[in-house]
């Protein structure tokens, strides 16, 4: 045993049954509680967690190395509420747990055998640093599971001794964990081809054959119709190099002088393999694109609702040659006088993509801050630019920034953004209202909105607290999560969030005008991350730390 492992004492439990009590928990290590500082669940409560169902997680904390190894070792994989627990290490070193040399992909699991068992077979060969046997939501094994181990020769030792191995009514098969790309095999010969754009001057499939047996002797043939009533076929060849001469050859080729388009010629695929294949050849495009246009791609927010691609097409072009642009979009579903009406509309973000760099910076100099010409009026924040990146570049840069302040540091490069109840879609007459608030004493009205997953969704209103006759200002979790984009999000949150502050002590000390507290409101939304401003909305603390720390930024600038 070297010295780091005799310094371990905390015990990690991965997944619990999502129903899972403390006191249950306590029962199942209840012979080593004189040995337990504590023991720890984690219900994902957490704000990063809120918008995720994750299984339950546990952490032990033991007195020593000894005990702690006495518990992994007695009580792993034993069940609990019908659920086998994967007691590990907890390991500073994540690497550890994702070592995917010494992992083991173990199938042929007898669906009857004890989880305990397994891991009592396959701990003869080395220590074990996870061992998951994949089960049902009843607790019912699957057949199939997973086995890391410390080291690669422990690894080796189990794929020699366990593979074919006879346990109970099932012989087990194990080998190497390979990843998702890893697992594809090379595609065999391909012998098929589809073909569409067939013209109507082919009648028939033998009229077909007739065109393509040039390649090759073909066995089997059809035509079917698609969705559409247009023709496809796919034709058989006895060999692989007659189909492939036929792709080669008749793709794109037109059967007579007047037909519109030439054939499409392609290998037969399965539908897994064809979207993978596209996926693939999406993503290299569009890898490609982004290094062409890198700093030539603009991302504006706070766009006018009514605002259209070829009139932001018009604006954007008085800086420079314009390659594409795109206001992002979705189907709203409301309910206008009892009745279901559909409305494309305005996330109010899109993007801009210049030919060349010197257009997307004076893009930037032009417009950032300000207001579109001809959009002075619009109940929308001046609009906000920034240079365009993907998902995992964005995602990659915002992990690696230091946070010196509460508020983005990018917000100090445009003027302070402004938040007014009165800004926002839901009180625009040329956009259709997709909740209100309800006046008191009346009825609550039944709003509904639908988004892009054509989820309805009531939306949640502030209650009237019978009590005290006061409006409970919290917003509801389940009716923000249902919201399917961020600036709906925000919209939703703001208005609870310049409320909070209108009424809030420092506010009335300081008699704070209509337009601080705006800017102030502006500030919180301009976290990207909603869970955070979700997490201030509801927490009163944060929302004057908030507060004081807008105002003294305020007050610097000024």
């Amino acid at each position: 045993m070297n010295t780091t492992e005799s310094q371990k004492t905390i015990l990690f439990i991965s997944e619990l049954p999502d129903n899972i009590l403390d006191t249950e928990l306590k029962e199942f290590f209840s012979a080593y509680e004189p040995d337990i500082y504590m023991i720890q669940i984690d219900r994902n409560q957490k704000m990063y967690d809120l918008f995720n169902s994750r299984k339950p997680k546990a952490t032990i904390y033991f007195k020593s190395h000894q005990k702690a190894k006495e518990a992994r070792n007695e009580l792993n994989m034993k069940r609990l509420k019908g659920k086998a627990l994967n007691i590990m290490w907890h390991e500073r070193d994540n690497s550890i747990r994702y070592n995917n040399e010494a992992n083991l992909f173990v199938k042929g699991i007898s669906l009857s055998a004890n989880p305990r068992d397994i891991y009592e077979l396959f701990a003869k060969y080395g220590e074990i640093i996870s061992c998951k046997m994949c089960e049902d939501e009843d607790g019912n094994l699957l057949g199939y599971g997973y086995i890391n181990y410390y080291n690669l020769e422990s690894a080796e030792k189990a794929i020699s001794n366990l593979n074919k191995y006879k346990f109970m009514d099932s012989e087990l098969e194990v080998e190497h964990f390979k990843k998702m790309n890893e697992r594809f095999k090379a595609p065999s010969e391909n012998k098929s081809i589809y073909i569409k754009n067939i013209p109507s001057t082919v009648k028939n499939i033998d009229e077909l054959k007739k065109i393509f047996s040039k390649f090759g002797k073909i066995s089997w043939g059809e035509i079917y119709l698609d969705n559409s009533e247009r023709p496809y076929a796919i034709l058989d060849f006895d060999t692989a190099e007659g189909a492939n001469k036929a792709r080669e050859e008749m793709s794109d080729k037109k059967l007579n002088p007047s037909d519109e388009t030439g054939l499409y010629v392609d290998f037969l695929q399965k539908r897994s393999e064809r979207k993978r294949m596209l996926t693939t050849k999406i993503g290299d495009i569009n890898n490609k694109l982004n290094q062409e246009f890198k700093n030539c791609n603009l991302y504006v927010k706070n766009l006018p609702y009514e605002l259209t691609e070829e009139k932001m097409k018009e604006i954007f072009s008085k800086c420079g040659e314009v390659k594409s642009v795109k206001i992002s979009k979705f189907m709203l579903v409301t309910k206008v006088k009892d009745k279901f009406e559909n409305f494309v509309t305005s996330h109010g973000y899109g993007f801009v993509c210049y030919t060349s760099e010197e257009g997307a910076k004076k893009a930037i100099e032009e417009f950032n801050g300000k207001y579109l010409p001809g959009f002075e009026n619009a109940k929308r924040p001046p609009i906000i630019i920034s240079r365009f990146m993907p998902k995992h570049e964005r995602k990659q840069y915002l992990n690696q920034q230091a946070a010196p302040t509460m508020f983005p540091t990018q917000m100090l490069a445009h003027p302070y953004p402004m938040y007014a109840p009165n800004m926002y879609p839901r009180q625009m007459n040329n956009r259709p209202r997709t909740y209100r608030r309800p006046q008191q004493q009346q009825q609550i009205p039944k709003q509904v909105t639908q988004q892009n997953s054509q989820k309805v969704v009531q939306n949640p209103v502030v209650s009237q607290n019978a009590s005290t006759g006061n409006k409970e200002d919290e917003p509801n979790l389940e009716y923000l999560k249902s919201l399917e984009n961020i600036e709906a999000q925000k919209d939703y949150l703001g208005e609870y969030l310049f409320k909070k502050i209108e009424q809030h002590p420092i506010a009335h000390s300081k008699n704070l005008t209509v337009e601080v507290i705006s800017k102030i409101t502006g500030m919180i939304l301009g976290i990207e991350d909603i869970k955070e401003i979700y997490d201030i909305t509801i927490n009163n603390d944060s929302i004057t730390a908030r507060i004081n720390e807008a105002l003294n930024l305020l007050e610097s600038q000024q």
